[in-house]
Parts: C-alpha cells; sequence; structure tokens
C-alpha cells in the first residue's frame, strides 16, 4: 500500500512538473515572439525612416530630370546634386545651391594645396633655375647649341630634386572651371524650367528664377570677389611686376562684373556669392603660418645675400651713369686724345 501511494505521489509530482514546465516554456516562448515583434517593428520603423528620403527623391526627381536629360553630363549631375540638398534635407533652393556649392569647393580644396605646394617649392628652385637659364644662355650666345640643349634636360633633374613640376599648380584650375562653367548652366537652366524656383529665394531675391532689381546681388558678388583677390596668397615664383599686373587686372574684372552680369538670374549669384566667400575664408586660412605648416605648404625663404648685392650693385650704377646711360658711338677716350692733339696742333 505505502508503495502504491508513494508511486502514486511521484506520478503527480512529474506531472506537476511537466505542466509548470509546459507553462513556463509556453511562457517564454510567448515572450521571445512578441519581443522579435516588437524588434521586428522597430527595425521596420528605423528602416522607413531612413528610406523616407529616398523616396522622395524618387518621387520628386522628375521635376529636375525633365531638363537635365539633353543637358551635359557635368551640368545634368549638379542639378541632381543641388536637387538632393533641396529635396532630401528639405532646404529652399538658395539653401540648396549654397550647399552644393560648399561641398564642391571642399573636394577641390585638396587640389588647391597642392597648387599652393608645388608654388613654395618652385620659388625653393628658382635660384637653380635661374642660373641654370643664364648658362644656357650663354652657351646660345657662343653658339653651343649641343650644350644648350643638354643644359635644358637639366630642368626636369631640378624638378624631380624639389618634387615640383608647372602641371600640378594648373590642376585646380582644370577642375574648377569646368565645375563653374557646368554650376552656371545647371542653375540656368533650372531657373528656367522649375516653376519651384521662383519662391525658393530668401530675403529681398525670393524669385530665383530672375534678375535682381535692386542690383544687390550683383553688387555683393563683386565685393566678395574683390576681398579675395586681395587676400589671395602671392605666388612667390612669379616676378612682382607679374603678380601686381594680374591683380590688377582682376580688379577691373570684379568692376565689370556688375554691369555685365546684372541681367544674370538671382540663383546663379547665390552660388557666386558663396563661392567667393569660400575663396575668401580658403584665403585667409592659407595665410596662417600653423595652418600653412600642418598642410605642409613651404614657407616663402628669406631675400639671398646674392639677391640684394645685385640690388646694390644696380642702385650704385645708377647713381653714377643714371637710370638710362647714355651709349656712345665710339670709344669716348680715343674721342678725347684726338681733341687734345688737335688743341696742341693749334697752339703750335
Amino acid at each position: 500500500g505505502g508503495s502504491a501511494s508513494s508511486g502514486a505521489a511521484g506520478a503527480g509530482a512529474r506531472e506537476l512538473d511537466a505542466d509548470l514546465g509546459g507553462g513556463a516554456d509556453a511562457a517564454i516562448a510567448s515572450s521571445s515572439s512578441s519581443s522579435s515583434a516588437s524588434l521586428d517593428a522597430l527595425d521596420a520603423d528605423a528602416l522607413a525612416d531612413a528610406m523616407r528620403p529616398v523616396a522622395a527623391v524618387a518621387d520628386l526627381k522628375g521635376e529636375v530630370i525633365a531638363i537635365a536629360a539633353d543637358s551635359w553630363i557635368t551640368t545634368a549631375g549638379l542639378m541632381y546634386v543641388i536637387e538632393y540638398f533641396h529635396l532630401a534635407h528639405g532646404m529652399e533652393w538658395y539653401a540648396a545651391i549654397a550647399a552644393a556649392t560648399c561641398v564642391m569647393r571642399v573636394c577641390a580644396f585638396p587640389l588647391t594645396i597642392m597648387q599652393q605646394k608645388s608654388a613654395g617649392k618652385m620659388h625653393l628652385a628658382k635660384p637653380e633655375m635661374t642660373a641654370l637659364q643664364e648658362s644656357i644662355n650663354e652657351a646660345r650666345r657662343a653658339g653651343e647649341h649641343e650644350r644648350a640643349a643638354r643644359l635644358g634636360n637639366e630642368v626636369f633633374a631640378i624638378w624631380s630634386k624639389h618634387d615640383v613640376h608647372p602641371a600640378k599648380m594648373l590642376a585646380p584650375l582644370l577642375f574648377q572651371a569646368p565645375v563653374f562653367i557646368s554650376f552656371y548652366f545647371a542653375i540656368s537652366r533650372m531657373a528656367e524650367g522649375l516653376p519651384s524656383m521662383r519662391d525658393g529665394g530668401f530675403a529681398w531675391f525670393q524669385d530665383l528664377s530672375i534678375a535682381d532689381p535692386t542690383f544687390a546681388l550683383p553688387i555683393i558678388s563683386s565685393l566678395t570677389f574683390l576681398a579675395a583677390v586681395e587676400f589671395a596668397p602671392q605666388n612667390p615664383a612669379v616676378k612682382s611686376s607679374q603678380r601686381e599686373m594680374t591683380k590688377w587686372g582682376l580688379r577691373a574684372l570684379g568692376v565689370a562684373m556688375v554691369p555685365l552680369t546684372a541681367s544674370f538670374p538671382s540663383g546663379v549669384f547665390v552660388y557666386w556669392i558663396t563661392s567667393n566667400v569660400f575663396s575668401f575664408a580658403q584665403t585667409v586660412l592659407l595665410r596662417v603660418p600653423f595652418a600653412k605648416r600642418a598642410m605642409g605648404i613651404p614657407e616663402d625663404p628669406p631675400p639671398s645675400k646674392v639677391s640684394m648685392s645685385v640690388t646694390s650693385a644696380g642702385t650704385k650704377i645708377e647713381k653714377m651713369f643714371g637710370v638710362k646711360p647714355e651709349m656712345h658711338k665710339g670709344n669716348p677716350k680715343l674721342k678725347l686724345r684726338k681733341k687734345r692733339t688737335n688743341d696742341e696742333d693749334t697752339l703750335e
């Protein structure tokens, strides 16, 4: 009897454990399934939030694609870049143009640093280049053309020694010139073909598709251009007279830009002003010695003693003979000797 009752008790305990275990497993399964469902819901919401800008661009990109189809590839690409900031980030058209401009200028900044490095290295190599050029000229005057050609090949050795090449100084121009032209055509075509550009401006220039009737944008564009010109870092490898001539030419261009561009759409001036302000900030940065050292731009070397001695010698010659000394057709000593002989004959 005792064994039967103990067996029954054991069976009941096992059934109770089975019921409790089954309930726990069911609770765990239910909890994991609900957690998984909530995580799936969160993932779906996050994915939806992340894809919302992409979906917006996909739905609304037809506004630009209609006018970008028959444009240059660079012009069409800039249209899509500007529209990306407008649609994906909810910017007004003027802000989207400014943002796209800053992105392009930041991408071109490494090329500007490379240009400044090349200019500094060219200045360091200038004494050797000057001496080599004098040797080449002497060989040519002496009729030693083979020696002159051999010396001419040493130019490449000097460039290799200083790790410099004139082509590197043209890199920013080769990048910025097509971008500058493409930006103009992109914004002009968008101003003409997108109705939303008519109220995408700011302050007094709400309509980006027409010219600024107040002429404020052309004037601001010219002033910011002139500021960038005045603060632009000087290329030490270029003669001071050439630098000054170039600067005066750019000054004249900045003044002439006002009447020449006054009829352009306001959206174009948003690009120009943003680019000019970026150039001004860039030139100010490149004047800071710490920033130049951090970027690896060589410092301008001090004037050499040779150049100072040549200058002082030239000054002494000018004091003795004038700035433009007169050249005698014959030997002045022979003329003086003949004059003395004639005077003696007259006395006799």
